[in-house]
């Protein structure tokens, strides 16, 4: 056994560093995991749990985006019928008002136009009244100044008379 301590080389010396290497290896083991991998351990698990929140709180804000994207839809689609309608609805309000604003407009004109031919008529009526006027006043001098030559007094009343009976009353009231 001589022969394999000195080919290996163990001597007391050799057995007593490796023992107190060994221990100081465990002694700065249970030092470094005390001191500092249950503290990296402690962050890496804080840290951990502050991203699987996140992730949690990520996933639940895209599910409340997509219900609220869904909700946005279903009333975006609600407001585009809602408008459609209400542009059939001023579609035919238009349609009404344009016809009764035609009409109106028709009847206007009706009344113009029986005013006008109203006003021609009573006009027309006027010149010949003032016409009718014209030519007894005319057939007056006529009549007086032939009279005045031939005729007297009695003659020229009894002229005048005969002559009023043959134009007759139709002639007066055309």
């Amino acid at each position: 056994m001589n022969d394999l301590a000195r080919i290996i080389g163990f001597d007391g010396q050799l057995i007593f560093d490796s023992l107190i290497t060994a221990l100081n290896i465990l002694i700065l083991f249970a030092c470094l995991s005390y001191f500092l991998f249950t503290p990296v351990r402690s962050v890496l698990d804080k840290r951990k749990n502050k991203i699987k929140k996140e992730l949690d709180d990520a996933d639940e804000k895209l599910k409340l985006a997509e219900d609220m994207k869904q909700e946005y839809e279903k009333k975006l689609a609600e407001v585009k019928v809602e408008i459609n309608n209400m542009l059939e609805e001023a579609k035919k309000n238009a349609n009404i008002l344009s016809n009764d604003i035609v009409e109106k407009a028709k009847a206007e004109a009706k009344v113009i136009v029986d005013r006008g031919h109203k006003e021609i008529e009573l006009e027309k009526e006027k010149a010949i009244d003032e016409l009718k006027k014209e030519v007894v006043n005319i057939s007056t001098l006529v009549a007086t100044k032939l009279i005045k030559k031939n005729i007297n007094e009695n003659d020229a009343d009894l002229m005048f008379k005969e002559t009023l009976d043959q134009i007759g009353d139709k002639t007066w009231q055309n």
